[in-house]
């Protein structure tokens, strides 16, 4: 799992306080001066200065009295996506299975102990895609991140389920640990993952991790789409033999590109 690598020490208080103000916004897509005091506990005042700074270099845009996240994060996360090796290797990929499917294609990175989508493709078939572009979600209820989980040796899953509230974001969440565990298990002999509306009501997701020749993990490879067309044969047998042939192909890609790179040298 990435993180902070232990990283210990001093922090500056204000740039704490930025970012908090900049997590309440994200959270709720859009807050006032009061909403965003009130969530932290701070002064109104010591709120608006930080509101003020971070609209004044971009990071922020007001509308109508309220905050929202401003073109300077677009600029900062498209720098960031760069550097990420999955977003070269599979973006061609998934915007063919997208396309293949009709349904939504994303690829998603872990990172501190989330799935973030670093890219996103729909279909025809979908209206509304629900996930957007560096939306971050907890891992044992995703596909995605239980895709990541099952990479984990067994003692570094206990750490994680132990240091981690399985909380029920809708009726089939998978909250018990011995039961997650178990599937884990079954995902790392199958290679590949289920979210069986234990995100979202009404939501269904299929995917699989992809690793680099030496087996580390890059990333995930997902599709999603509503219950009524991923259900039966299409959900458990063809959505997940079509991401394994992807998957295989995107690591298969990156085989070759590593030893061209090394015989080139």
């Amino acid at each position: 799992m990435t993180g902070t690598d232990g990283e210990t020490g001093k922090t500056v208080q204000s740039v704490e306080t930025s970012l908090r103000v900049v997590d309440v916004i994200r959270e709720r897509d859009r807050a006032g001066v009061t909403e965003i005091a009130e969530a932290l506990d701070c002064s109104k005042a010591a709120v608006h200065h930080h509101l003020t700074t971070l609209r004044k270099h971009g990071y922020l845009e007001r509308d109508d009295g309220e905050y929202r996240l401003g073109l300077g994060f677009l600029s900062v996360g498209g720098q960031v996506r760069e550097h990420q090796p999955l977003y070269h290797l599979a973006k061609a990929d998934v915007e063919d299975l997208a396309a293949e499917t009709g349904e939504q294609a994303r690829l998603i990175a872990e990172h501190d102990g989330r799935g973030v989508t670093i890219y996103r493709t729909s279909g025809d078939r979908t209206d509304h895609p629900r996930m957007h572009l560096g939306s971050d979600e907890p891992l044992y209820c995703t596909a995605a991140g239980k895709a990541f989980l099952a990479e984990l040796t067994p003692e570094a899953r206990d750490r994680y389920l132990a240091e981690t509230t399985l909380e029920p974001y809708a009726p089939a969440t998978v909250t018990d640990p011995d039961a997650l565990r178990e599937e884990l298990s079954t995902i790392a002999a199958e290679g590949v993952a289920f979210d069986d509306e234990e995100r979202y009501e009404g939501v269904r997701c299929v995917a699989a991790a992809v690793d680099s020749p030496d087996g580390e993990l890059l990333g995930a490879i997902s599709v999603s789409g509503p219950t009524e067309r991923l259900s039966g044969e299409r959900f458990r047998s063809e959505l997940p033999d079509r991401l394994r042939n992807v998957v295989g192909v995107v690591e298969l890609q990156n085989t070759y590109s590593t030893w061209t790179e090394q015989f080139s040298q």
